[in-house]
């Protein structure tokens, strides 16, 4: 028997994996884990539908590979998700929560560089409003390397204050990203292997392990 049911709302196929992938590996079998997407994340960039689609083969085949259920894409406009209204947003989510039922919620962090990062958090955080029997117990956000860590927010640096031991799961979190290797740079730039690891290694050293993933918990109901 599964011990919970985690539900990881992202803005863009690649945002699980980056913000959490060795999360997902090490709990996949011991909890019912399911994704939403909120966008494409790729069309803002001009991209055709052959890319689109070669985005979204590329999340399923992920799932596919980890053997968890199909994610549910919501095919809001990517990067312009400020162009809808919170409340739709946040009634979808609400829609998929009902369903599913989670204990856990995993998404981003409410000050990260990308707009369509932010306004995922806040329609979360509406949608778990502690009324009617919510089942969310716990809601954590992830960091994304190149939104999360290049924000200029004023005292609103991520500060994590959660911690997930990766150290057996970071060569499976590696394996994971190159899924989505159209979304890897060079050194030094933060989406590179390279950084990804070293960003696993200082979460690690900030809680006594080899590597690790930082999250800021927003509530947690015992």
């Amino acid at each position: 028997m599964k011990k919970g049911k985690i539900l990881i709302i992202a803005a863009h196929p690649d945002d699980e994996v980056l913000g959490c992938g060795g999360t997902i590996c090490k709990l996949k079998d011991t909890n019912d884990i399911n994704v939403l997407f909120m966008t494409d994340g790729v069309s803002a960039r001009g991209k055709n539908k052959k890319e689109i689609i070669k985005r979204k083969k590329a999340c399923i085949n992920l799932f596919k590979y980890l053997n968890l259920p199909r994610p549910i894409f919501f095919n809001f406009p990517d990067n312009e998700m400020d162009k809808i209204s919170l409340l739709k947003i946040t009634k979808k989510i609400e829609g998929k929560i009902k369903i599913y039922k989670p204990d856990t919620i995993f998404t981003h962090y409410s000050y990260c560089l990308n707009i369509d990062h932010r306004l995922t958090y806040e329609a979360v955080i509406t949608a778990c409003r502690p009324i009617n029997k919510l089942s969310v117990k716990k809601i954590l956000s992830f960091e994304i390397p190149s939104s999360t860590d290049w924000a200029l927010f004023k005292g609103k640096n991520f500060q994590p204050n959660y911690y997930i031991d990766i150290s057996r799961y970071l060569k499976k979190k590696i394996d994971l990203i190159k899924f989505y290797k159209e979304e890897l740079r060079n050194y030094p730039h933060s989406r590179s292997i390279k950084s990804i690891i070293s960003l696993a290694n200082v979460r690690g050293v900030s809680c006594g392990v080899k590597h690790a993933e930082g999250f800021y918990l927003n509530r947690f109901i015992d």
